[in-house]
């Protein structure tokens, strides 16, 4: 790209918001930690990827780690190789992601109607979803798997042009990449607007036989990418891996999902919540939603693409609302258009009132938390046992600061001349908003979930031949803190006095709290909302044992 060109490029990108987005998300992605219990547990996937040299077969203390594909360990360890073993090199790199799929859907939309007006809006209104901009330096698989979605659809366009060619690669490149990120969700994530094809593409209807055809080939293309991966890995991963990456997370997990059970109407509920400001601030006329199906092909296209995988995800008995994060893009492109509708604007006062009075109520926290007498509701939630004194201790370590800085965003969209009427005023004002939510978490939860002294204690004791077992299972949360190059056992609380007994000079150590050991831990470490515990096995056999053990804490079975 010439110096020229480049120039155009940050023009550009200035204009439509995009830059002043990335510069608002950028300190979010170099300064949050690394965050328990999903963000860690991958690192440590990673690591120990890392450690083996086994980029084949995924592993998580240990064992072979069939939850998700390998892609995302891959693309980890490769920004670890030019930036160094660092949890901001892994945000960054999913920052660019998120930033890849703006620059898509922009072309994206230009291609479907050659509008720059209506580009501009729906790069706009995608990057202004709060959720979005959360979201978008998270250690997460969706923000990787919407960017393929977008590439996918890409080829979609290439075969409504024509070029039938290109369009198959980009869609069994799409398609492929997808699986070996999350699996073959990227087929309900892309795949309607495939199917639904006819409804929004001319080429489709005049050649419906090809089409299918083509499609059918796009599927297989992306399973032979994907296969190449999974067969050698199947193989040397064993028949339990094998079943595990070909049934359970395919079949299995749609079906009956292991974790976040909820009902069908679920993300009805929180959707309105996740694409904020918009849900308040649209504003159009009735005709404007209606008839833009009826004349416009990027609406018809938005709407194949996402309203069947919408309903399709809410059949799904798990559901979380990260796994809607490739479809967001499709919302922005309909709201753009009815945006572009003659009547149609954007009124921001309902999102300032929000900011205010949740910036308020932020800058109180820490107050409240150091008070809580003064506050009947919080002195009745305590005596409940609904609030825990370590909740309020770490949320009186929040600064006001975070608040009072949310109130400041609120009074510009109320104040500032034309600025609860501009889109990429809001859209602004929304990203501003979750980085600096963000950061309150990296500044006043951030030590909390820092393992690095628990992890240092544990290879401390590894590295001394110390018998060292977690009680229950533990994620993997200390293997890349501690860069551990062991295994870390794990004992069931039915277990642990044989074990204390096999191992008298051993430690245990857990972060779960429900278990009913009486014993001084030797050590006690502040973690969330809890502790961290080491205690002697010496001294776990000199207590009075309880005759059942209580069922284990929530995290037990927790997985995105």
């Amino acid at each position: 790209m010439s110096d020229n060109s480049f120039a155009r490029f940050l023009r550009r990108l200035a204009d439509d918001g995009r830059l002043w987005w990335l510069l608002l998300i950028l300190p979010v992605a170099l300064f949050l930690p690394a965050l328990p219990i999903d963000e860690t547990r991958y690192l440590a996937v990673a690591w120990e990827m890392r450690r083996h040299l086994d980029f084949l077969v995924p592993h998580l203390n240990g064992a072979p780690y069939s939850d998700k594909p390998p892609l995302l360990f891959w693309l980890i360890n490769i920004g670890w190789l030019f930036a160094g073993m660092h949890v901001w090199a892994v945000r960054l790199g999913v920052l660019a992601a998120s930033f890849a799929s703006l620059v898509l859907f922009r072309r994206l939309v230009l291609r479907l109607e050659p509008d720059a007006a209506l580009a501009r809006r729906a790069v706009t209104i995608l990057f202004g979803i709060v959720f979005f901009a959360i979201f978008s330096s998270a250690i997460m698989f969706d923000v990787l798997l919407a960017t393929f979605v977008l590439l996918a659809l890409h080829g979609a366009l290439d075969w409504d042009a024509g070029r039938w060619r290109r369009g198959l690669l980009l869609l069994a490149l799409g398609f492929g990449l997808g699986i070996l990120t999350k699996g073959p969700v990227v087929l309900l994530d892309a795949g309607f607007a495939l199917l639904l094809g006819p409804w929004w593409s001319e080429t489709a209807r005049a050649n419906k036989r090809r089409w299918y055809a083509m499609t059918g080939l796009a599927v297989l293309g992306g399973a032979i990418i994907a296969l190449a991966w999974a067969i050698p890995a199947a193989i040397m991963g064993g028949e339990n891996y094998a079943n595990a990456i070909f049934l359970r997370q395919t079949v299995d997990r749609m079906a009956n999902s292991f974790a976040h059970r909820r009902p069908l109407w679920w993300y009805f509920m929180v959707l309105p919540a996740m694409v904020l400001p918009w849900t308040l601030a649209v504003r159009a006329p009735w005709r404007a939603w209606r008839e833009s199906f009826r004349i416009s092909k990027s609406v018809r296209f938005a709407v194949a693409w996402a309203v069947p995988a919408f309903a399709a995800f809410c059949m799904v008995s798990g559901k979380q609302p990260h796994y809607l994060l490739p479809l967001l893009p499709a919302l922005a492109l309909y709201l753009a258009k009815v945006l572009g509708a003659d009547g149609a604007n954007v009124r921001g006062r309902l999102f300032g009132v929000l900011l205010l009075i949740a910036g308020v109520a932020f800058a109180a926290l820490p107050y409240v938390a150091v008070h809580p007498q003064d506050f009947a509701f919080v002195a009745n939630m305590l005596a409940a046992g609904k609030l825990t004194p370590q909740f309020l201790h770490v949320i009186s370590g929040i600064w006001p600061l975070w608040g009072a800085l949310a109130v400041f965003v609120g009074l510009i969209v109320l104040f500032a001349r034309g600025a609860h009427t501009s889109l990429r005023a809001l859209a602004l004002s929304s990203a501003a908003t979750a980085a600096i939510g963000m950061l309150a978490l990296a500044q006043g939860v951030g030590p909390y979930v820092d393992v690095s002294v628990a992890a240092a204690r544990i290879q401390q004791d590894q590295d001394a031949g110390r018998p060292i077992a977690h009680l229950a299972w533990h994620h993997g949360l200390f293997e890349f803190a501690g860069k551990l190059t062991r295994p870390l056992a794990k004992v069931d609380f039915g277990e642990l006095r044989a074990w204390c007994v096999d191992h008298p000079d051993g430690e245990i150590v857990t972060f779960y709290t429900k278990f009913p050991i009486t014993a001084k831990p030797e050590i006690e470490l502040p973690y969330r909302f809890g502790f961290i515990r080491f205690w002697r096995a010496s001294d776990l056999l000199a207590m009075q044992w309880p005759t059942q053990a209580p069922a284990p804490d929530a995290d037990a079975t927790s997985e995105d």
